[in-house]
């Protein structure tokens, strides 16, 4: 698939190929794909930077380096 958002018509025939015309099939599978996916995306994203915030750790770290700086 391109950068477009948009899937062509090419794509969505291929996915229904795939599945050999069954789209309960198809979509089923996709939405297994988008929960996996899902489910992958937030165990490699920490919860701070995803709220814009450094995490709990993160700071713990930094605290402790401005402590022996001083």
């Amino acid at each position: 698939m391109d950068d477009s958002a948009e899937p062509t018509e090419a794509e969505i025939d291929a996915v229904a190929d795939e599945f050999g015309g069954d789209l309960r099939e198809a979509v089923r599978a996709l939405l297994h794909d988008i929960t996996v996916l899902a489910a992958d995306l937030a165990l490699t994203v920490s919860r701070g930077y995803v709220r814009g915030r450094p995490s709990s750790t993160s700071t713990r770290r930094a605290r402790g380096r401005r402590r022996n700086i001083d």
